[in-house]
Formats: structure tokens, sequence, C-alpha cells
């Protein structure tokens, strides 16, 4: 096949250039396991969670990447039209809409909600035409307005602020960090989805550290040892890890928007608890609560999700929490 009517070289937003490539791969009827084979057969390396990370995320594929999944789609003859357009928009030339295409429609900010459930809530990568939705989170952000989930009381609002953890245990650098697991140092906690499919919003996930922005992870202080571990993006703005405490997803850690952040939520506050087997390893745990910060299924590879689960003491609940230069 050929990408036909799909032209990379007229994306407006790294946002669009990834809609296309969403297009290209319904276009190819091919499955994420059959990509991963094609591209095997074709002596390239794409893994099937690697290609559904492509068209999850807003942001540019490497090149490589992009290259193995344009010729698995089958559209191998384009894949140079491809990289010139990637290139033209990581070095921050945008082109503009084809005058010959009417701009897409925007979708609204929130998923549908059935009569009776409750407040609709936002989508942090929802579709909407990509120059639409930076002029819009422009706005909102001119405005104080935040993305990420809504505020929903929880019983916890009202309680008091935790006691500081006693002796003065060392604790990490407030700022901008990298969380990466112990025992597997070359990736980070940062967002994804829920590999098993049962909980659809964003959440965190371990990825490599390559590809773990946006959005950056920040340690906001609450009191010694204790944080928000805050998540920052360009356009979307800023939220908190949140413990989800309802099904699906239950213990998962999913970002809320963060005017709805505060120090009286448990779930929302962590203490970094030193570990001593280096100087960076910590345990992360929730305020007032015996559970740890760990990985499902004490999963090695990406994107396992992290969750919070009893503490066993165990590799897959350590993290190396590192300082990076900038605010």
């Amino acid at each position: 096949m050929t990408t036909g009517e799909l032209r990379p070289d007229d994306a407006s937003h790294p946002a669009e250039f990834v809609e296309l490539l969403r297009q290209l791969k319904d276009r190819s009827g091919f499955t994420y396991r059959q990509l991963e084979q094609r591209a095997a057969a074709a002596g390239d390396v794409l893994a099937r969670s690697t290609a559904a990370d492509i068209l999850r995320r807003s942001t540019l594929p490497r090149p490589e990447v992009l290259a193995a999944f344009v010729t698995a789609c089958g559209a191998g003859d384009q894949v140079e039209t491809w990289l010139r357009a990637r290139h033209r928009l990581a070095a921050g030339q945008f082109a503009p809409p084809s005058p010959a295409s009417e701009p897409p429609p925007v979708d609204a900010a929130t998923t549908a909600v059935p009569e009776g459930a409750g407040p609709a809530r936002p989508r942090w990568f929802a579709r909407p035409a990509p120059l639409a939705l930076l002029v819009v989170a422009a706005l909102l952000a001119a405005l104080g307005v935040g993305f990420w989930v809504e505020r929903r009381d929880d019983g916890n609002a009202g309680a008091g602020q935790s006691a500081s953890p006693g002796g003065g245990a060392r604790s990490p650098s407030a700022g901008r960090s990298q969380i990466r697991p112990v025992r597997s140092p070359h990736l980070c906690l940062t967002e994804g989805r829920d590999s098993t499919g049962r909980y659809t919003k964003e959440i965190a996930v371990q990825r490599p550290c390559t590809e773990a922005t946006p959005p950056d992870t920040a340690l906001v202080p609450v009191a010694d040892g204790m944080y928000f571990i805050q998540w920052v993006h360009p356009v979307l703005g800023k939220g908190c890890l949140t413990i989800r405490e309802d099904d699906p997803g239950r213990n998962l850690l999913e970002p809320w928007n963060e005017v709805d952040c505060s120090a009286s939520r448990p779930k929302q506050v962590f203490h970094f608890e030193p570990t001593g087997a280096t100087p960076d390893a910590y345990r992360i745990r929730p305020d007032r609560s015996e559970l740890c910060v760990g990985l499902r299924d004490d999963d090695t590879d990406e994107p396992a999700a992290a969750q919070v689960e009893p503490c066993t003491g165990g590799q897959d609940q350590m993290f190396l929490v590192n300082a990076l230069p900038g605010d």
C-alpha cells in the first residue's frame, strides 16, 4: 500500500503527525502483533508495545522507530517522506494546514458521561485539531485552568496534614527529577496506559528514560520527606499523581488536576523512605498507609504499571530518585 492522500508533509504539529500515523496503521489493517512480526521480517526492531506507544503519545517517535513503523504498515516506499516531515517538525518548522482541507472539528475536552453519572472527566490526550489544542491550552492556562482529572470528593479533604517523619531522615531533592526502578535503571516512571486495557486513562508506568518526557516529573515538598509527585506538561499543565481507589484501575497512580491536589489527601502525598541500598534509593509510601509503590506483577518490562501494594522489601519497590537541572 501507499500513504495515498495521507500527507505527512502537511502536518502542522507533532500531534497531527501522530494522528496521520494512526490513520496509516488503521489503513494497513495490521494488529500490533503483526506489525512487530512484519518489522522483524524486514530486519527492524519494533516491539508491539513500542508501536502502541507511538500512537498513544503526542510526541514525535525516534527516526529509526518511525521508519520501522511505516515500513511495517506496508508503506516502505514512503519512509523518506515521513522522515522528512518528522525532521521538519522536530526542528520547530510547523507547516500550515493544506488550504484544500477543512480543519477537523475540535473534540470536546471531556468524555461523554451517561445521565446521572456525575461530572464529565477531562481527557489529557484528547484528539482535537492540534493548533486549536494549543490555542485553547494557552487560553485556559492564562485563566488558571488546568487539565488532568477533575476533583472528586473522597472524604479526606478535611483531614489534618501528616506529621513529618522522625529523625530528620535524608530526603530527595525537591524539583525536577527522575524516578527509576532500582533493578531497571534505564526505565523511568512516566505517563502511559494500562497494558491490560481494563483502565483506559493515563497512569504511571515505567518506560525508557529517553522517551519519558513530556511530562516532566517534579517532587513538590509537603513536609519533611513528604512530597507530591507532580507531572508537568508544556501544553497540558500540571497534575499530581493520585492513587486510584475505584475499579477499574484500583491502586494504579493517575494524574489529577493541580487545583485538586491537597496535602490533606493521603492518596496524593508520598513519603520517600531511604532504603540504605544506595544513597539515592527510596521506598515510596503513601501517607498514612502501610503500602508501598511497586510495579504490577513485579514486571521488569515496559510499560509495566506502577501501583500501591503491600510492602515486601523487594527491589520492585525500590526506586532511584535523582534531581535534574531546571525548575
